[in-house]
């Protein structure tokens, strides 16, 4: 799909169906996440994210998107839970309508039907409907999936944290996922992590840093991480215990000896003592 002729055969199409100004900005986001993940057939992409690319609210972009679907520019559907709509995006370039009996008829050749609409039409109407054929590019299903599943750690970053990650955490994010080979299954992980420990962005990303650096990728290798953790963990508890003493100070193990005193002394001593406490 090329991008310009797309953005031209858009305004073409204008001319014959009117859209709000919110429409056209949803469309103009779509077109551009579309881009930015090769031009796949179907593609999923956060309301969150497509608030922040049109700066309207979600109500005005659902609205907008049925808008959107109605007049043929575009199709999606809705899945359950907190997972991203799934979009398609019409190649427009690729789609001249026509009005021949009060029907409208596709045609997907742009290159043969670009320029005057009039001039690629037949003086019979079953030679149009014969040459107008609609046909569908597929994609390869890997690619799609991945595109799909990139939205994921951005609805989870919300829900666990409960406000959109700023540009710079989602630019550390994609590096995480791109250079680190992280999967977006491992990086919700590590939100839901913190999340439950209620703790901070920041937290999760000292566990991104440990997994980074262990090289773990998958929820596998998450997993078996963790079940060797427990393990140590286990057997840290469970082995033998050690033997606390106390220190015996040098007095104790020596202890002091009185000096020999003779009989004389002692009752010398006796005496005063008893004269003592006589007078007491």
């Amino acid at each position: 799909m090329n991008y310009i002729k797309l953005i031209n055969a858009f305004y073409d199409r204008l001319e014959t169906s009117q859209l709000s100004t919110s429409a056209i900005a949803l469309w103009h986001a779509l077109a551009n996440t579309n881009n930015k993940a090769g031009w796949l057939r179907e593609f999923a992409v956060a309301v969150s994210v497509l608030c922040i690319k049109t700066g309207l609210s979600e109500r005005t972009i659902a609205n907008a998107r049925n808008d959107l679907k109605i007049k043929g520019f575009i199709d999606f559907r809705s899945r359950k839970g907190s997972k991203s709509a799934i979009y398609r995006l019409y190649d427009l370039s690729a789609m001249v309508a026509y009005k021949v009996s009060g029907k409208s008829l596709q045609a997907t050749d742009a290159d043969n039907l670009s320029g005057n609409a009039s001039d690629n039409l037949s003086d019979k109407p079953s030679d149009n409907v014969s040459a107008l054929v609609s046909c569908e590019t597929k994609q390869d299903k890997t690619k799609q999936q991945t595109a799909v599943s990139q939205q994921h750690w951005f609805d989870e970053y919300y829900q666990c944290f409960g406000q959109q990650p700023s540009p710079i955490q989602c630019e550390k994010i994609i590096v995480y996922l791109e250079q680190d080979g992280l999967s977006d299954e491992v990086i919700c992980r590590s939100f839901m992590i913190a999340a439950e420990l209620g703790k901070s962005y920041g937290y999760a990303v000292g566990i991104l840093n440990n997994w980074a650096a262990k090289g773990i990728k998958t929820l596998a290798d998450v997993e078996q991480e963790q079940k060797q953790f427990q393990a140590k963990r286990q057997r840290t508890q469970n082995g033998p215990q050690p033997q606390h003493s106390e220190a015996v100070p040098d007095w104790a193990k020596h202890p002091k000896k009185e000096p020999d005193v003779s009989p004389e002394e002692a009752e010398r001593r006796a005496a005063e003592l008893e004269k003592y406490f006589e007078s007491i």
